[in-house]
């Protein structure tokens, strides 16, 4: 990217600095990306297309049915409400541009907000609950959502993890204007530090280096997809959008 104040942050972006500045320089300044498809990868896609399929009313692929059928029975379609999957939001106030790609939004006399999980383990709710991803949508949400439904308080809108293997398990987040202040000081910070951050220095947690696709060009250690593989199973759609790019 030529000049990164141009840039508007996804949640997979902002993810990526906190975890390492010099993975996000990679990835979103240079711009060395590679596709692969892995396992995980392939399910999700396969998963968020069928749901996107359902709410707009067209026939299914048939793969997957089982994970299918327990979110369509978590979450009936009701008379008089509006559903809206795989809804693009913006928002831009000259200092800080944040993009977000909902999964599902539910409109009806509140918004809700649906994000499918398709990783093994169960969510964790506590995790969830201060996630830069629970953050960030939720903030967007309620700083540009009027386009959306006019009138809107930030506590009308909420956020719910659902992920089909653990179907009796959802997580429910609701929001508020306190939720809003916080969110809204520590998004712009986080944003502020990234477009003045000349360094972008490399991750201090090797931990994390044991999985990232640049291992080789830090530490001259390769990742196999079976090790990549094994990470990505709780990706967002947006995560799988921008590592399939």
């Amino acid at each position: 990217m030529d000049d990164i104040k141009e840039m508007y942050f996804s949640q997979t972006a902002l993810r990526t600095y906190l975890s390492c500045p010099y993975r996000f320089k990679k990835r979103y300044i240079d711009g060395l990306y590679w596709r692969y498809e892995s396992d995980s990868i392939q399910l999700g896609s396969e998963f968020h297309l069928d749901m996107k399929r359902h709410f707009l009313g067209l026939p299914l692929s048939g793969k997957n049915s089982n994970l299918v059928s327990a979110a369509t029975m978590f979450l009936p379609m009701e008379a008089g409400k509006k559903y809206l999957p795989e809804y693009t939001l913006r928002y831009n106030d000259n200092s800080v541009k944040i993009t977000v790609r909902y999964d599902l939004l539910v409109i009806g006399d509140t918004i809700e907000i649906y994000d499918w999980k398709v990783g093994k383990s169960k969510l964790n709710a506590s995790k969830l609950a201060t996630d830069i991803q629970t953050q960030l949508y939720l903030y967007t949400m309620a700083s540009a959502g009027q386009i959306i439904k006019k009138d809107m308080e930030p506590a009308d809108i909420s956020i719910t993890y659902f992920n089909p293997f653990h179907p009796s398990s959802p997580v429910h987040i609701n929001y508020d204007s306190y939720k809003l202040d916080k969110n809204r000081i520590y998004i712009s910070g986080l944003v502020s530090r990234i477009l003045k951050d000349s360094e972008y220095a490399l991750t201090t947690d090797k931990r994390k280096c044991i999985h990232c696709e640049y291992n080789r060009l830090c530490n001259g250690k390769s990742v196999s997809a079976r090790s990549i593989n094994g990470q990505d199973s709780d990706l967002s759609w947006d995560d799988i959008e921008e590592i399939s790019f």
